[in-house]
């Protein structure tokens, strides 16, 4: 059994590539099928639109991501791989690693995801929403450009502390699992918070954390708030 163990543990270090994509395609359609079932309360699945976000997963967020991460960052960032597997107190005396640290994080948050990934997404959305079978990408990245400041300021208000500790403490073939995991738990939240709002389902399925989602939590934390308060108020007899 232990021999069993060790060799599972030994895949994701051997083929991170494939457990990556692996893992982002399978988060990205569970996140799917949770919230049709559950925000939406769909009594049959649309398998299309599960199937758009699962390819949306398999090559963006699993393959474009993962180059980015990985092979590009470790060619860009030679030291990242060994920064990360320092302890804390050599970590906090490494200021060459810390710089390449944070410069990591400024890519992926100023960068890659405001010029990369948010067109992508908007786009993927179009494809699963668009009626007629034409999507109209056009109007999806002007859809984009309107809420580009509301949707990176609640990027980086979860992103950017995910993505230091991501870059700082977790190996390199861990980095995609790790988002994989932090966007999973995002989609689960928002989907216990909001239960039965389809106004905004398609916001929390592609892993990243837009201006909508972001307000929809603020608002579930108020509606569970103020439903606890109910509970605790003194009642006259």
């Amino acid at each position: 059994m232990s021999a069993a163990w060790q060799n599972i543990k030994r895949v994701p270090v051997r083929y991170p590539f494939a457990f990556g994509v692996g893992i982002s395609t399978v988060k990205t359609s569970a996140s799917d099928l949770l919230v049709q079932k559950v925000v939406e309360n769909k009594t049959e699945i649309d398998w299309r639109r599960n199937l758009a976000f699962c390819t949306f997963g398999c090559f963006y967020l699993g393959g474009v991501q993962y180059a980015i991460y990985v092979p590009i960052f470790g060619r860009m960032f030679p030291n990242a791989a060994s920064f990360a597997a320092k302890s804390l107190k050599q970590k906090l005396k490494d200021t060459k690693g810390q710089i390449a640290l944070l410069s990591q994080v400024f890519l992926d948050q100023c960068v890659h995801h405001p010029l990369l990934y948010f067109p992508v997404f908007y786009m993927t959305k179009e494809v699963v929403t668009c009626r007629d079978g034409s999507p109209n990408f056009t109007a999806a990245l002007s859809q984009y450009r309107e809420n580009m400041v509301d949707d990176l300021k609640a990027l980086w208000k979860i992103w950017v502390p995910a993505t230091f500790v991501n870059f700082a403490i977790m190996p390199m073939w861990a980095r995609i699992p790790t988002v994989a995991a932090t966007s999973m738990v995002w989609t689960c939240i928002l989907s216990a918070m909001r239960g039965g709002d389809v106004g905004h389902s398609d916001d929390v399925i592609g892993g990243s954390v837009r201006g909508a989602s972001f307000q929809l939590m603020r608002e579930g934390m108020k509606d569970w708030s103020m439903a606890a308060g109910m509970f605790h108020s003194s009642v006259d007899l």
